[in-house]
């Protein structure tokens, strides 16, 4: 009797593990297509390594995502995870964020809003949550694009379920890195366009 408690515990508790995270919706418009290829997913931050030294240091873990709902072929639903992997935000406060006085609901909780910093040159917006305190999380993310083969992204955070356990991950400003980029190439081809004129 005692070993189903302790194994019904278990699996309870893996299950609700599983269930933690954040819920994200993601469209991408490629050109000259009227529908959009679009995914659901959660994401949930995972434990940092531990070293085999005997003092520990705090090391942030990561994150990982997870298709709720599949739709369209693998090899779409791979493409878009790998390009929501880059315009992800799951760490504290940069100097490019800042505290906005209004807030957001989901279901019976009131999150803070923290506005991004848009380099020049892009046509982007986004919106920040704080999930827990000194935790900010991407909530919108809207882009269009005038070249490439992708003509505009969104992604949306759709529920939170759980996030306790949600920690910092270690490349949890990888959408600074990725807006930045982006601005480089925009100046980069605008650069281009002067010279060839």
């Amino acid at each position: 009797m005692r070993r189903s408690v302790i194994l019904f515990f278990l699996v309870f508790s893996l299950s609700v593990r599983a269930q933690e995270g954040l819920r994200y919706r993601m469209q991408l418009w490629m050109h000259g297509d009227p529908q959009p290829l679009e995914t659901r997913f959660r994401l949930q931050s995972t434990d940092g390594t531990r070293s085999h030294n005997r003092v520990q240091k705090p090391r942030m873990g990561g994150w990982h995502l997870e298709v709720d709902r599949a739709q369209g072929t693998p090899y779409a639903q791979a493409m878009l995870l790998a390009r929501a992997e880059r315009l992800l935000y799951l760490a504290g406060p940069a100097p490019q964020t800042r505290p906005e006085p209004i807030s957001l609901r989901f279901g019976n909780r009131s999150l803070p809003v923290w506005s991004l910093e848009i380099p020049k040159g892009i046509h982007a917006s986004t919106v920040l949550v704080e999930v827990t305190p000194g935790l900010l999380a991407l909530c919108d993310f809207s882009a269009r694009f005038e070249r490439g083969d992708v003509d505009r992204v969104e992604l949306h955070l759709e529920g939170l379920d759980g996030t306790a356990r949600l920690a910092p991950a270690e490349a949890g400003t990888t959408l600074l890195s990725t807006l930045r980029s982006m601005a480089q190439e925009a100046q980069t081809e605008a650069e281009s366009m002067v010279i060839v004129q």
